[in-house]
């Protein structure tokens, strides 16, 4: 019984040192926020804009096309049977160009910001990546795979602090170099 009572003691022992010698291998870890990281980026913002802008140009020129569409059908019921017919081809012509182009417009609009959105994350993880070696950290991860992160932990505004200021440095030379 007491020979029992020792063997798990010294199991238990064991087990301790082994935990804290884990630990201890572990070393320095982190974790950022990439969901709040990526939404207070300028870059991001900036991106948001621009392509919001590119969406409203390729939107004028679809609404244009659906209101000459709109115009024909209006008129369609005014018209003869002869000019019922011809117009009724020039409206299956523009609708169909009007699928083909508010498509194409999508596509667009989906490559060009998955191409943002590529760029953003490789800027993202390399700040990562120079903040870990900078301040010796041993791991950063994603706060999404995290049971639980003590605040301590995060240093996702510092990330976002340094993806800023890289940002408007890198906007100064690009605004510095076109003059």
């Amino acid at each position: 019984m007491k020979r029992k009572m020792m063997v798990r003691g010294l199991a238990f022992v064991c087990m301790f040192l082994m935990a804290a010698g884990v630990a201890l291998a572990a070393g320095k870890i982190a974790y950022v926020d990439l969901s709040s990281t990526f939404d207070k980026y300028e870059k991001t913002k900036v991106f948001d804009e621009a392509l919001g802008s590119i969406q409203q140009e390729k939107e004028k020129s679809l609404t244009q096309l659906a209101d000459e569409i709109k115009a024909i059908e209006d008129k369609m019921p005014l018209l003869s049977e002869k000019e019922k017919v011809s117009k009724q081809k020039d409206l299956d012509e523009k609708t169909q160009k009007l699928k083909q182009i508010s498509q194409q417009v999508a596509l667009d609009l989906r490559k060009e910001r998955d191409e943002r959105l590529k760029e953003i994350l490789q800027d993202i993880e390399k700040v990562i990546q120079s903040y870990a070696q900078k301040n010796q950290y041993d791991f950063i991860m994603n706060d999404r795979v995290l049971l639980y992160g003590s605040a301590s932990a995060d240093v996702t505004q510092d990330i976002i602090d340094l993806l800023n200021t890289q940002y408007k440095q890198e906007s100064k030379k690009q605004t510095s170099k076109k003059k």
